[in-house]
C-alpha cells in the first residue's frame, strides 16, 4: 500500500497509506471520504458510522476521494510523486547556485560527516583502535573547518548568523516558559518576571550580534 497526500487549496491536509479500489481511495477498511460529496440527510458522522460497520453502499463509495483533482480545491497525489517533484526542484535550485556556493556547501557537508564519524568512534565504539581513530577524525574535521572558514568567509559568516539566531529563538522559548514555570511554588511572580526578562535580554543580544555580522 502506497501513501497519498491530500491537499485543500494547496495546503496539505492529510498523509495516509491508501490504495485504489473501484476507482476510489481506501485505507484498509476505510474510504477516504470527500466531504463535498456528502448530501443531506447524510452527515460525516453517519457516513463514518456506516463505513465502520462495513455497510459500504454504492452511494457511500461514490463519496470517496479519487486520485487527482476532486474539485473545490481538493487534490490527491501519490506521496512518492510529490517527493520526486520536490527533489527535482531542490536539485535544480542547487545546480543554479554559483560554483563557489556549491563548493562551500559540499565541503561543509563533508566536514559534518567527519564530525559524525568521530562522534561514533569516540562515544559508541569500545575498540581502542576505533577510539584512537575518533580523535584523528576529530582533528581532521577541526583542521578542515578552520580552512573552510578562511576559504569561504561569506558562508562562514552566514553559518554564524544562523547559529546566533537559533540561540536567540531558544532564549525566546525559555522566556515564554519562565512566566509559567514556578519550580513547584518556589518562584514568586516577581521571580518569574525576572527570569523572563533575563532570557529575553539574552535573545535580544544574540539578535543584535547576528545583525552586526
Amino acid at each position: 500500500m502506497k501513501t497519498v497526500v491530500v491537499y485543500r487549496n494547496g495546503e496539505q491536509k492529510l498523509r495516509i497509506p491508501a490504495e485504489i479500489r473501484n476507482g476510489i481511495l481506501r485505507s484498509g477498511d476505510n474510504i477516504l471520504i470527500n466531504g463535498d460529496l456528502i448530501r443531506l440527510p447524510a452527515t460525516k458522522a453517519s457516513v463514518a458510522a456506516e463505513i465502520k460497520a462495513r455497510r459500504i453502499t454504492p452511494e457511500i463509495e461514490a463519496m470517496g476521494m479519487r486520485m487527482g483533482d476532486n474539485g473545490n480545491g481538493l487534490v490527491v497525489r501519490w506521496a512518492e510523486d510529490v517527493e520526486t517533484e520536490l527533489q527535482a526542484k531542490a536539485d535544480a535550485a542547487y545546480e543554479a547556485l554559483p560554483d563557489d556556493v556549491r563548493a562551500a556547501r559540499e565541503e561543509r557537508e563533508a566536514i559534518d560527516k567527519l564530525y559524525y564519524r568521530s562522534d561514533r568512534a569516540l562515544n559508541h565504539d569500545t575498540d581502542d583502535n576505533n577510539v584512537s581513530r575518533g580523535y584523528s577524525l576529530r582533528a581532521e574535521a577541526d583542521r578542515r573547518l578552520a580552512a573552510w572558514r578562511i576559504q569561504y568567509p561569506a558562508a562562514a559568516k552566514e553559518e554564524r548568523r544562523q547559529s546566533l539566531l537559533a540561540k536567540a529563538e531558544h532564549e525566546d522559548h525559555m522566556a515564554r516558559g519562565a512566566l509559567t514555570y514556578d519550580s513547584d511554588g518556589w518562584l514568586s511572580p516577581d521571580d518569574q518576571q525576572r527570569r523572563h526578562d533575563e532570557f529575553a535580554a539574552k535573545a535580544t543580544s544574540l539578535r543584535e550580534q547576528a545583525a552586526t555580522l
